[in-house]
C-alpha cells in the first residue's frame, strides 16, 4: 500500500470514528487504527473523542487499548486515561490503569496526576488502580514511593496493600518508612498470601531468618538506621 493510500484510509477511518453510532464499527475501526495510526494526531484526537463520548463500555475498552498502542508519552492520551481512572466504572478503570502503565513509564505528568488522584480519592478501587500504575511507571520516584506508603496507612484493604508491596518489590533500595509500612501491613491486614509474598520479596533481596516476620522487619529497619 502506498503512503498516499494509507493516509486516505486513515482519514476515512477517522471520519468513521467521529460520525458512526455503530459500536461494532467503532470497535473494529479503533482496532485497525491502533495498527496504522501511529504518530497521527488526528487519529489520537478521534480515539479520545470516542473514549469521552461513548456510553458502551466494551467500545471504550477497545479504544483505550488502541490509544495505548500509538500514544506512548502522549500527554493528551495520558490525561484521557487518568480521567477514566477518576470517573469511569470499575472495569474501565482497570483497563485504563493497565494501559497507562504501558505508555507512561517515567512520565512526570502521569506520575504527578496519579499522586494527586491518590491524595484526594476515598474510593478503594481507584486507590488500587493508582497503586498498580505507580508501581510500573514511577520506579524510584520518591514522591510516588511516599504516596504508596500513604495509601497503605489510609487503606485497610488487603488487595491495595498487595499492590503497594508489588511496587516496593521493584525498588533498588528501601528506606525505614517502607519497612514501617510493611510492619503496618503485617499488623493490620496481612493474611497468609500477603505474608508469603513479603517473605519471598525479602528472600529475593538476600534476607533470610528463622525469627518471626515482624522481628525480621525490625532487624532490617535497624540495619537501615545504622547506615544513615
Amino acid at each position: 500500500m502506498s503512503n498516499q493510500q494509507e493516509q486516505y484510509n486513515i482519514a476515512f477511518l477517522v471520519q468513521q470514528l467521529m460520525t458512526s453510532q455503530d459500536n461494532a464499527v467503532l470497535k473494529q475501526t479503533a482496532k485497525h487504527l491502533g495498527f496504522i495510526g501511529a504518530n497521527n494526531p488526528n487519529v489520537i484526537t478521534a480515539l479520545i473523542h470516542v473514549v469521552r463520548t461513548t456510553i458502551d463500555e466494551p467500545t471504550r475498552w477497545a479504544v483505550i487499548q488502541s490509544l495505548s498502542e500509538i500514544g506512548t508519552d502522549n500527554n493528551d492520551v495520558i490525561q484521557t486515561l487518568i480521567e477514566q481512572l477518576n470517573t469511569a466504572r470499575i472495569p474501565t478503570r482497570r483497563i485504563a490503569a493497565q494501559n497507562l502503565a504501558k505508555i507512561a513509564v517515567g512520565n512526570r505528568y502521569a506520575i504527578t496526576s496519579l499522586i494527586s488522584l491518590a491524595q484526594i480519592t476515598e474510593e478503594e478501587h481507584t486507590r488500587q488502580y493508582v497503586a498498580y500504575s505507580l508501581g510500573f511507571i514511577a520506579k524510584g520516584n520518591r514522591e510516588a514511593v511516599n504516596t504508596l506508603i500513604d495509601l497503605i496507612y489510609k487503606s485497610s484493604d488487603e488487595y491495595t496493600h498487595n499492590l503497594c508491596v508489588d511496587a516496593f518489590r521493584n525498588l533498588d533500595e528501601w528506606n525505614k518508612d517502607i519497612i514501617d509500612a510493611l510492619i503496618h501491613i503485617d499488623n493490620k491486614t496481612a493474611e497468609f498470601y500477603t505474608r508469603f509474598k513479603m517473605s519471598r520479596m525479602l528472600k529475593e533481596r538476600g534476607y533470610t531468618s528463622d525469627s518471626s516476620f515482624r522481628l525480621f522487619l525490625e532487624k532490617i529497619k535497624e540495619e537501615i538506621n545504622q547506615t544513615e
